[in-house]
């Protein structure tokens, strides 16, 4: 399984743009899925090409929530991978998916823990607020779980771990800490020190101090960013 950061917050390698924003590209077997769309086309275009992520054999888009930093690409990927099924979360089919209707994209809102196929799942939905999803993937009978900003908190990864019954063995994305209190981000590390995933990647709204406390506790933390490719 590989995954590519396209868009994030920061970059790790050059010429890239970069922005509040968030869209990672998962490639497992012989599945493409797109999480989240960043900020907006311009962005996710020059940054998918510069690093050869390929956009139009996207099988499934999945939006992990309702705010622009999240979906704001949608018309590049109408463009490359018109007719996608195009995951959004619960409560914003009238708003978020009559525009990617409209967009010539297909969207399906989420009600609740939907299987894409073997071994895929969009996971959710959980309020936050607002509405969000997680992409969930099996990896050797261990759980890759992609998250956007998990607003509801870091709980949702005791749930996922515990609907699936399997450990999980890596979280890629955003932790929505950047900005919160000290004692909330102790109480998620300490959330993590349980579940002890293999790798943790922070991206897009999680925020240096998460990081560091991670590393205290001796948890794998890899510092990522756009151009971040992880292979597991």
């Amino acid at each position: 399984m590989k995954l590519t950061v396209i868009s994030d917050d920061k970059a790790i390698r050059k010429n890239l743009i970069v922005k509040h924003s968030l869209s990672i590209l998962v490639e497992r077997e012989f599945t493409y899925i797109l999480f989240d769309m960043g900020i907006d086309e311009v962005v996710l275009e020059h940054n998918a090409k510069l690093l050869n992520a390929s956009l139009d054999i996207v099988d499934y888009v999945v939006v992990s929530h309702e705010h622009t930093s999240h979906y704001g690409g949608y018309k590049y990927i109408a463009q490359e991978a018109p007719f996608t099924d195009t995951y959004i979360p619960f409560g914003s089919s009238e708003s978020l998916g009559r525009l990617l209707h409209l967009s010539g994209l297909k969207p399906r809102e989420v009600l609740s823990w939907l299987k894409l196929e073997n071994g895929v799942y969009v996971a959710g939905p959980y309020y936050g607020p607002p509405y969000e999803q997680a992409l969930v993937l099996e990896l050797d009978n261990k759980l890759v779980v992609v998250s956007g900003c998990l607003h509801p908190g870091v709980e949702v990864l005791k749930d996922i771990a515990l609907k699936l019954q399997k450990k999980i063995h890596a979280v890629i994305g955003g932790f929505h800490l950047k900005n919160a209190p000290v004692e909330i981000v102790e109480k998620a590390v300490r959330v993590l020190t349980e579940l002890r995933p293999e790798v943790i990647v922070p991206l897009h709204c999680s925020g240096e101090v998460f990081a560091e406390l991670l590393e205290k506790e001796g948890l794998n933390v890899i510092r990522g960013g756009a151009g971040l490719v992880l292979d597991l």
